[in-house]
């Protein structure tokens, strides 16, 4: 057995591919020959993509695709594997895994943490290593279910994210900003627990004696004369339930924008340290098995879908969750209202 790349292979193995093609009786394959003769294989599919084959010999077993997107809209949702078919008379031998295989390692040196397919298929991708993700609309309007798999490691991604976080706190200023009106200044979210993922937002809670709005804009007045600050908004809440001071930054770092949330606090107020100590309370318990699945399910989540950190948390530390599947019908069960009072 052997696998080859359509578009790196010679023209005596392609032209056998292409009648494997041509012979093939599924609906796909007639379409997918008719992109490669077309010349409208990229354009359709996105980007380099890759058209794998399985063979024995000179026998065509086994193909699938590799590509930037497949019949689902989902653009954060990258690569995709398309196109499988193996012939009727080399089924139930499991040679389809082989190519299942190669393509995730492919989209691993990629980079690609996770490696999609759509299918209307049940329990069969499962034997492959692969996890149900959810249902989502196809090009047709037709539910499709899809699945999910690791490719890359997830955690030096992760790790990567964190690293360009602290730069952006360093190029910033905000620290001495703030301190520079007497204020505390301390980091929370998912930068304080080492779960920053695929969201560049960075958190942290500014603690003062009054909640001046004059003696603060002063601080902020400081961070927004940096020039790769984009834009500010700002919100008084000092007559609310909520008693702060909420102040949003923009910055941009090499291209990437950055989301700077800073929430501005009474000390001594109700929620003076409680943050921080569910944060350092999640440090403790937290293990790489843990951080490992709760970075996979934030990079998993559409960019569409707004879901707070403590949510992944509780659902992954308290409750066992290790698949997206899992993760959507826990919060269903466990739907967040206000503030949560979860700590481990």
């Amino acid at each position: 057995m052997r696998i080859t790349d359509f578009f790196e292979s010679d023209e005596t193995t392609r032209e056998l591919m292409l009648q494997a093609l041509l012979r093939c009786d599924w609906r796909a394959a007639k379409f997918l020959l008719r992109l490669l003769e077309e010349g409208t294989f990229a354009e359709t599919l996105g980007g380099k993509g890759r058209l794998f084959f399985l063979l024995d010999g000179d026998v065509v077993v086994s193909f699938l695709t590799l590509t930037a997107q497949d019949c689902i809209a989902a653009p954060d949702m990258t690569p995709w594997i398309g196109f499988v078919f193996t012939f009727p008379e080399n089924r139930g031998r499991g040679n389809i895994g082989i190519l299942l295989d190669h393509a995730r390692k492919c989209a691993a040196a990629d980079g690609a943490p996770f490696v999609f397919l759509a299918t209307n298929h049940t329990g069969l991708y499962e034997k492959y290593g692969f996890n149900y993700w959810g249902k989502r609309k196809d090009s047709h309007g037709e539910d499709s279910r899809v699945y999910v798999a690791p490719a890359a490691d997830i955690v030096p991604l992760a790790d990567a994210a964190q690293e360009r976080a602290r730069e952006v706190i360093r190029q910033s200023g905000i620290l001495e900003a703030w301190e520079s009106i007497g204020a505390k200044v301390n980091q929370v979210g998912s930068m304080a627990t080492g779960l920053l993922m695929k969201h560049r937002d960075i958190d942290f809670h500014i603690y003062t004696d009054t909640l001046d709005v004059s003696e603060s804009f002063k601080a902020v007045s400081q961070i927004c004369a940096n020039p790769n600050v984009i834009r500010m908004e700002y919100r008084n809440l000092s007559t609310t339930d909520e008693a702060c001071l909420e102040w949003h930054v923009w910055y941009s770092l090499d291209g990437e924008e950055w989301q700077i949330d800073m929430i501005q606090i009474l000390r001594d107020s109700q929620f003076d340290g409680y943050f921080e100590h569910v944060a350092e309370r999640i440090n403790t318990v937290l293990t790489s098995e843990s951080r490992r699945t709760i970075l996979e399910l934030k990079h998993l989540t559409p960019s569409d879908e707004h879901i707070a950190g403590i949510e992944y948390y509780q659902a992954v530390i308290a409750d066992g969750v290790k698949t997206y599947a899992q993760f959507t019908a826990w919060r269903k069960e466990h739907p967040m209202t206000g503030i949560s009072q979860w700590c481990p």
